[in-house]
């Protein structure tokens, strides 16, 4: 039972740590819209977002995660463009 609870902490430590940089990834997310706004660009950029994904793979160290990596990645930019596409909605209300 010890061994379960040290490990549930560690898992708490690292969950502390992830909300804090979604937090900032979403902070830059909405700094990205906004120059995507001035600048009449898409939120939407397929390429960037392969590269995000290949980038993240290629830093893996078991590759039998890649489709797990992939997966969060992608629910990651799909939640970015999200604030990007509801910040840029209430910019023009």
């Amino acid at each position: 039972m010890k061994e379960l609870e040290l490990l549930r902490k560690e898992i708490d430590d690292i969950d502390e740590q992830l909300v804090r940089l979604f937090e900032k990834r979403m902070e830059l997310a909405v700094k990205i819209g906004a120059i995507k706004k001035k600048m009449d660009m898409a939120v939407l950029d397929s390429r960037r977002e392969e590269e995000v994904i290949e980038k993240a793979i290629d830093r893996l160290k078991d590759k039998k995660l890649s489709e797990e990596l992939e997966l969060f990645f992608r629910n990651i930019m799909d939640l970015s463009k999200k604030i990007q596409y509801d910040r840029m909605q209430k910019a023009e209300d």
